[in-house]
């Protein structure tokens, strides 16, 4: 989903849960809203280096609440 996605489905209260999980490859984070990454407008996986920078954007748009997960193996 894409950040313009994200912010209506958060207008609609219609998201459930948001994480920040710990992108290993990438070595930094990504957003997951209820199961589904964010993404840039050209559908890649949307990257941030440092789990600051995440939760600003994040704060940003209007989310207060979220998870930090680093181990995405365990459930």
């Amino acid at each position: 989903m894409t950040e313009r996605e994200l912010k209506l489905l958060l207008n609609a209260n219609a998201i459930k849960r948001i994480q920040l999980h710990y992108a290993v490859m990438a070595q930094g984070y990504m957003i997951v809203a209820d199961g589904n990454p964010l993404e840039t407008s050209k559908r890649e996986t949307r990257e941030f280096k440092t789990l600051d920078t995440a939760a600003k954007f994040l704060f940003k748009i209007g989310v207060a609440d979220f998870a930090v997960k680093l181990n995405t193996n365990a459930s």
